[in-house]
């Protein structure tokens, strides 16, 4: 576990993820968090601004009990943005929480043409502890 520290606070880093039209996990869970950093960042300008279709994902939290948020749409933006994600109070009452986060591409041409007719770009998420 990285923990990056700033004016804001302590960040513990989850991971990045190219986003795809499958759904996929970070490689580290989170622990009772709320606020979360997103940065992102497009691995080919040149792709982004010209030819390929661009995009943006959807995040969502699995819980230990099987049951899942609902998603939640992340932009391609050119700086981190915060974002407060509020936990069920049913799942918080019951103490510590440990969730997952899975990340997919969102366009509405999913399934109609083929992943590498995307923009490619990376998701990184930071959870304030």
């Amino acid at each position: 576990m990285t923990i990056i520290t700033d004016t804001l606070g302590d960040w513990e880093q989850l991971g990045t993820v190219s986003p795809s039209d499958q759904w996929q996990l970070f490689p580290v869970d989170v622990f009772n968090c709320e606020t979360f950093r997103v940065t992102t960042t497009i691995i080919n300008q040149q792709d982004w601004d010209t030819l390929k279709i661009r995009s943006g994902a959807y995040i969502r939290f699995y819980y230990p009990d099987g049951s899942r948020s609902d998603r939640i749409y992340i932009p391609v933006t050119d700086s981190p943005t915060i974002k407060q994600i509020h936990m069920p109070d049913a799942l918080q009452n019951n103490g510590a929480i440990t969730r997952s986060i899975g990340c997919i591409l969102s366009n509405r041409y999913i399934g109609k043409y083929s992943i590498n007719s995307y923009a490619r770009w990376n998701l990184q998420l930071e959870a304030l502890q």
